[in-house]
């Protein structure tokens, strides 16, 4: 069977186009002239045609396809291999893109006239969280049905709108009226997004983004200011309680270790979800990492600290933001108070060496 380029073209469906390009890269060229002087497909020529579309269908390039084609098997099976891991990232943006519309059409149905800025925006938010989220953080992300269905981002709104405009008004972070603010965002994030981890994830995605940072309204000099009153609420509910000069060293020492706290908080709470006792050494070590910013937080004085427990029992609303909870702080202190019992009795009985119990964590898998 011999075939000029317009039968071929004819029969296979591709155009003669194609064709010519293939013939220009070497890909496929006639082998037989006719007397006449055309150029004509064989057999063999055709089933090679065969194999191109077929390797197309793999969406390699020409270039991989004359390649391979000129190759053996262990490069066709390198190819598949390489197809079937493109395939399966398909797969896996195709299931990610379809969490996405599910969580839009549930957000779309509990809203009568949703802002298609809103929706827009919040699938941008969407496309970037995996950037900073594993597919772990994102399936605990769903549980939290405020953050998941839109609600946090509606009720921070408003919220966001007046702390824009004390920031405009050049209204200092201490002042009432944006406690009162800073208050509500604390309590807002604290209920729809209680795992420090994720919180501190999306805290970062904040300051990172400034895609998310313009449909959010809060950049970066918002953050700074929300933490720096988020600090003066607290400082004011310790000043009920303590005189001033018992206060001096909170302020500077937050502010210094503002980023350890959050660190420790998601450490405390992986060895809460893990089952880890506040004996394992582990524990122990960010325990006394607690300990030392506390202390620091009151001047090393130990009768200052002894009143700030009394503090937290009487006032929940220090709990409130920045990832503490009160589950967090029981595990600390009960964790304190081993450290202190051990302290006091290696201190009572000279022949006693503090001892903590030999546990060992390599059998432990933490969450991530």
């Amino acid at each position: 069977m011999l075939l000029k380029i317009g039968e071929l073209a004819q029969r296979t469906g591709i155009t003669v186009r194609t064709l010519h390009h293939y013939d220009k890269l070497g890909l496929l060229t006639p082998s037989v002239r006719s007397e006449a002087g055309y150029r004509l497909y064989n057999r063999h020529d055709i089933a090679r045609l065969h194999r191109v579309q077929a390797l197309r269908r793999l969406d390699l390039s020409l270039q991989e396809i004359a390649e391979l084609i000129q190759g053996d098997t262990a490069d066709l099976r390198g190819v598949i291999s390489q197809q079937i891991l493109s395939l399966e990232e398909q797969i896996k943006q195709s299931q990610e893109l379809r969490e996405r519309l599910l969580e839009l059409d549930e957000q779309l149905q509990q809203h009568d006239q949703p802002n298609m800025d809103y929706w827009l925006s919040t699938l941008e938010m969407m496309s970037l969280r995996s950037k900073y989220f594993s597919p772990e953080d994102i399936a605990l992300w769903r549980q939290h049905k405020d953050v998941s269905s839109g609600k946090m981002d509606m009720a921070m709104q408003p919220i966001v709108a007046q702390i824009r405009e004390f920031m405009d008004a050049k209204i200092p972070p201490s002042a009432p009226q944006v406690l009162v603010q800073v208050q509500k965002w604390l309590e807002t994030v604290h209920q729809s997004v209680p795992n420090p981890r994720l919180l501190k994830k999306f805290a970062d995605m904040h300051r990172d983004e400034p895609s998310i940072q313009a449909m959010s309204g809060v950049d970066n000099a918002m953050m700074d200011y929300i933490n720096v009153a988020a600090i003066e609420i607290r400082y004011q509910i310790y000043r009920r309680y303590l005189s001033e000069e018992e206060c001096q060293y909170f302020r500077p020492s937050f502010m210094r270790n503002m980023d350890n706290w959050t660190e420790l908080f998601i450490d405390l709470k992986k060895f809460i979800d893990a089952g880890v006792e506040v004996t394992d050494p582990i524990a122990l070590k960010r325990i006394q990492d607690w300990r030392a910013m506390f202390l620091d937080a009151w001047g090393n004085r130990v009768e200052t600290v002894q009143k700030i427990r009394q503090i937290h029992e009487k006032e929940p609303r220090l709990t409130i933001g920045g990832g503490l909870s009160q589950e967090v702080l029981d595990y600390a202190g009960k964790g304190i108070r081993y450290i202190e019992s051990q302290s006091s009795t290696a201190s009572t009985s000279p022949k006693t060496a503090e001892t903590i119990p030999k546990k060992s964590l390599k059998k432990k898998t933490l969450p991530q």
